[in-house]
């Protein structure tokens, strides 16, 4: 299973034959070499916190037996996903930004996969801080520097150029909007709108929803759907 195939599933109570929301996030433990948890929003946008271990089952819905194990008190503690890091080797090599994970039934990661295609296996993962580091046969404390006096200063006075990827050409939008949804509903999207984790959440040509324009609210995209629709 992909994480990409599980954001955006909806999260079903077997006691309580309900749906409960959506999947808009996923928790790593400290390693990040598997999954924590999901993290999902209501029809009221309200976040909660779900422990994997919690989970009943994943297919088609994210599937748990009843509400009693759903916590909102993560919160202020929430593990980042590696997602949308730059991966370098030690080689040089740009591996590109990693955009999706894959796990085994328990829920460790088995491969990172970034932009390019590039597959990459935990056992080469070196670091993940910042960006993430991979090499074969490596390791991390062979490039710790010998002396660290005035290292902390040095660090400061550098300048680092770091080349961004080339992105479509986007009008200039306010950081936030407040709007009437009413007014979405019915227009159609003129391009596609990714989401927090680099999967496509609507679709150019898409006929506007309230389901759609819940989805953009869920993963920070509403300012971008307003200036995409026509």
């Amino acid at each position: 299973m992909k994480l990409s195939e599980i954001i955006g599933k909806q999260v079903f109570s077997i006691y309580n034959t309900k749906f409960l929301g959506t999947v808009n996030e996923i928790a790593f433990n400290e390693k990040q070499d598997k999954v924590l948890g999901i993290y999902f929003f209501d029809q009221d946008e309200n976040e909660y916190f779900l422990k994997i271990q919690n989970v009943y089952s994943i297919k088609d819905f994210v599937v748990i037996k009843n509400t009693t194990k759903i916590s909102n008190e993560f919160m202020l503690d929430k593990p980042l996903s590696p997602i949308g890091k730059i991966v370098v080797g030690v080689d040089g090599k740009n591996y590109g930004i990693l955009s999706d994970l894959e796990f085994d039934e328990n829920y460790c990661i088995t491969s990172f996969i970034t932009n390019k295609n590039e597959k990459i296996a935990p056992k080469n993962i070196i670091s993940i801080l910042d960006n993430i580091v991979v090499g074969e046969n490596v390791k991390f404390c062979n490039f710790k520097p010998r002396y660290t006096k005035n290292n902390e200063d040095l660090l400061k006075n550098l300048t680092v150029s770091v080349m961004k990827m080339e992105e479509p050409e986007q009008k200039l939008m306010p950081s936030k909007l407040t709007v009437n949804s009413d007014i979405l509903i019915g227009k159609k999207l003129s391009k596609d709108i990714i989401g927090k984790n680099n999967e496509l959440i609507l679709k150019q040509n898409q006929i506007i929803s309230p389901k759609q324009v819940m989805i953009a609210k869920q993963h920070d995209k509403l300012n971008e759907l307003f200036y995409s629709v026509y």
